[in-house]
């Protein structure tokens, strides 16, 4: 039984929320970010993530979020891959960032939300 007075709905959640990161290799990652890290001499000093990306008020997937990061430079190169769309981003995004693999995901979730793709 739930403790919400009689006609009060409950909040409605709005954002985005993501599981926790994974390890990914370059075969599991969107073929647009493979082909720019495979460019990169020191491709495989670089870390792989993926998380899954979900909204938060119905739960829906909406994709994930594919990131390469070099902790030595500070470079990550990041690709929303996006459920219902052939081909969101027409490149992966550049960013700078600091910290573990959280931090990465989260700057570049920031970035999605700015360009209007995620709440």
């Amino acid at each position: 039984m739930t403790k919400t007075p009689m006609g009060q709905l409950w909040a409605e959640e709005t954002g985005t929320y993501w599981s926790s990161p994974s390890e990914a290799t370059l075969a599991e990652v969107h073929p647009l970010l493979m082909a720019v890290l495979l460019m990169l001499p020191d491709h495989p000093d670089w870390s792989l993530y993926s998380v899954d990306v979900y909204d938060m008020g119905s739960g829906a997937p909406l994709g994930s979020f594919e990131i390469g990061f070099d902790p030595r430079s500070g470079r990550a190169c990041g690709y929303f891959n996006a459920v219902g769309y052939e081909q969101l981003m027409s490149k992966p995004l550049w960013f700078n960032c600091s910290g573990d693999e959280s931090g990465v995901i989260e700057g570049f979730y920031l970035l999605m939300r700015n360009a209007g793709h995620v709440q």
